[in-house]
């Protein structure tokens, strides 16, 4: 009953449905762009595809067609929804302005209507007006005292200086105060409603008035001719001609303001869009391309993840795993040295005495059984095959561990990497596992090789036993002194933990310490030999063979398996549906771009007809950026 329809057939030059309670039950968005030619179209958004349907005035009621698209929206209940209907009228008359009509305001739910429909009725408004880029337009009756209009109030939640709001004042010729509406125009009293925009007075037809548009703006004019407003207020403020003329300046005023950061907006992100498609992996279309890229990939792979990382480089760089192993095989080499110390322990000499109580009257005193020197060594390789065991596991998986972090630091910047990076993972893991069990064989079989009869023809072990054969020197230490020694083997044998074996002195049979130094001498011997194998065996298993085998492997699966190549680096939904929304917003940021850099001069005139092309795309650009589009495109909210 505002006249808020009759006021939109005015701007639209479109008839619209028009009565008495809430006819707006949704959203009416209208777009009006210039043309030679006259035609309305129903826009469609299915799916996100945008699809333009022609309506054909001469043969459709739009009132009516309007109605049942909002049945079809909004139910035949009287409620109002969210979904909106929107038309693009393209005439010689109209000026380029997109105008939202909202539903009027409901105070008090009448037949039909739900209870909350005023909160439905607010909430929906507040929802559009909220935009800091729409004009609220608030349109009220000239009847009406401006006081108790709520439009305008609810203007102010959002807009609390009044520097996007327009108060439209309909049905001028039912004024009851002339002078009032003057006032209100001219808003030079302190007891009338100021806004920045101002306020503009139109008589529009009424849905009884069966006149055509052209003939309404005429009465329109012929009306205000003789009406004070005209001369005391200026025709800028009266007629509908001059609210579209004031929605076109503020409309003029906002490109001017606004172009200059949206420019920069696009700029940003078309780099962006730019910067995410370089980071796609290039779309190979033949298998042909799809191997060269493949080998290529596997080379940086093995040169910039497997060897930087396994091995030492130029700088010696602390976070190589052959130096995390060599820490490693340290502890190693400690744990067995205790364990080798642990052989002259009170505890093992009163073992070793028992074991030698059980052969006595088998053989001469002064021979050494060498069936306990087997038994005992045999229990000490279980001891050290343990502590083997666990640093082969260890070994494998820290350098499996150094490896998946360098491949996750890797694929970051090169998705093509990324891409195949499962693949190659597999492959070094099944390679990584096989070379662990056979290092794991290959060792245990030295470790059964022990177990037979202990045998050595290296003179290490008869240098090491005839050191400590002796009498213990009288020494100031609390571990005596070993004799010194010009042997070739003092430097390989001497270590400090044969001042430990010479405390055996205090021994008091001969037999037992006789027996304890072959078993120390054997011992010690075999740990050397077997230690630095392991660690041979480990480096190379963990890091100089990883290389070369990893190389081979992958380079023979585009040969073997041909179709898992083509499986990888063929693009997935994912990557193809990303690549095209890149590329369609590319494609319309650059449309954007290219538009915002015509001479100002053309925006007011031309923007629209290119705008209209990408209204809907801007559903995949920033946040931001979809604000200042906002701000240009919806910049005519009506308010009821």
């Amino acid at each position: 009953s505002s006249g808020k329809s009759s006021l939109l057939e005015s701007l639209s030059l479109v008839e619209l449905p028009k009565g008495n309670g809430i006819v707006t039950r949704c959203p009416l968005v209208l777009r009006l762009r210039k043309s030679d030619e006259r035609r309305v179209y129903r826009l469609h958004d299915d799916s996100h595809e945008n699809k333009k349907e022609i309506l054909n005035e001469a043969d459709l009621n739009i009132p009516r067609y309007i109605e049942e698209e909002t049945k079809k929206l909004a139910g035949d209940n009287k409620n109002v929804v969210r979904n909106i209907i929107e038309l693009q009228v393209e005439d010689p008359d109209v000026r380029d302005l997109t105008l939202v009509d909202l539903p009027g305001i409901a105070h008090n739910p009448i037949a039909g209507q739900p209870e909350d429909i005023y909160e439905q009725t607010i909430n929906l408004i507040r929802e559009f007006i909220t935009q800091e880029g729409s004009v609220i337009l608030c349109v009220f009756p000239a009847n009406v005292d401006i006081a108790t209009v709520q439009s305008f109030k609810l203007a102010r939640e959002f807009d609390p200086t009044g520097k996007r709001t327009i108060g439209v004042i309909t049905k001028s010729d039912l004024a009851t105060d002339q002078d009032m509406l003057v006032q209100q125009l001219l808003m030079d009293r302190h007891d009338v409603l100021h806004l920045k925009l101002g306020f503009v007075a139109v008589r529009n037809r009424t849905a009884k008035e069966n006149i055509s548009l052209p003939e309404a703006h005429v009465r329109e004019k012929e009306f205000f001719a003789e009406h004070p407003a005209s001369t005391a207020a200026g025709w800028d403020c009266v007629g509908i001609k001059s609210l579209i003329d004031r929605l076109a300046t503020v409309y003029s005023d906002r490109v001017k303001e606004m172009f200059p950061k949206l420019r920069q907006d696009i700029q940003a992100r078309l780099k962006d869009v730019k910067q995410q498609l370089s980071n796609l992996p290039p779309h190979l279309q033949t298998p042909t391309e799809r191997v060269v890229v493949y080998n290529e990939t596997v080379d940086l792979y093995v040169e910039k993840i497997l060897k930087s990382h396994l091995m030492t480089s130029n700088d010696a760089r602390q976070g190589t795993v052959t130096h995390i192993l060599h820490k490693k095989f340290e502890s190693y080499r400690l744990t067995v040295r205790k364990q080798r110390g642990n052989l002259f322990s009170p505890a093992y000499c009163s073992k070793v005495e028992e074991e030698m109580k059980g052969y006595s009257g088998d053989q001469l005193p002064n021979f050494l059984s060498s069936a306990i020197l087997k038994k005992f060594v045999t229990e000490n390789l279980d001891q050290l095959w343990n502590e083997t065991e666990k640093l082969i596991l260890d070994c494998f998986r820290t350098t499996m561990m150094q490896l998946r972090k360098a491949e996750d630091t890797a694929c970051i910047d090169n998705p093509l990497l990324a891409k195949l990076m499962n693949l190659f993972r597999d492959v070094c893991s099944s390679y990584m596992k096989e070379k662990k069990d056979k290092v794991q064989d290959q060792l245990k079989e030295l470790v059964l090789l022990e177990e037979h009869e202990p045998y050595t023809i290296n003179t290490a072990y008869m240098y090491i036993f005839e050191k400590y054969k002796g009498p213990p020197p009288e020494v100031n230490s609390p571990f005596g002194k070993p004799p010194s020694s010009t042997s070739a083997h003092s430097d390989d044998f001497g270590d400090e933990d044969d001042v430990l074996t010479y405390k055996l002195g205090s021994s008091d049979s001969q037999a037992v310490k006789q027996m304890l130094l072959s078993l120390y001498s054997y011992w010690k011997l075999l740990t050397k030999r077997f230690i630095d194998y392991v660690t041979l065996s480990l480096r190379a298993g963990c890091v100089f063979t990883i290389c070369p085998a990893i190389q081979q492997r992958l380079r023979r699966i585009p040969i073997e398996h041909p179709a898992l190549v083509d499986r990888y680096l063929a693009d997935d939904d994912f990557i193809r549906n990303k690549r095209k929304k890149c590329q369609t917003t590319e494609a319309t940021l650059e449309k954007v771009y290219k538009i915002l850099n015509q001479d100002e001069t053309t925006y007011v005139n031309d923007i629209f007809s290119n705008f209209i092309d990408i209204d809907k795309d801007s559903t995949d650009l920033s946040p931001t950026i979809q604000k200042n589009l906002s701000d240009i495109t919806d910049n005519g909210t009506i308010s009821p």
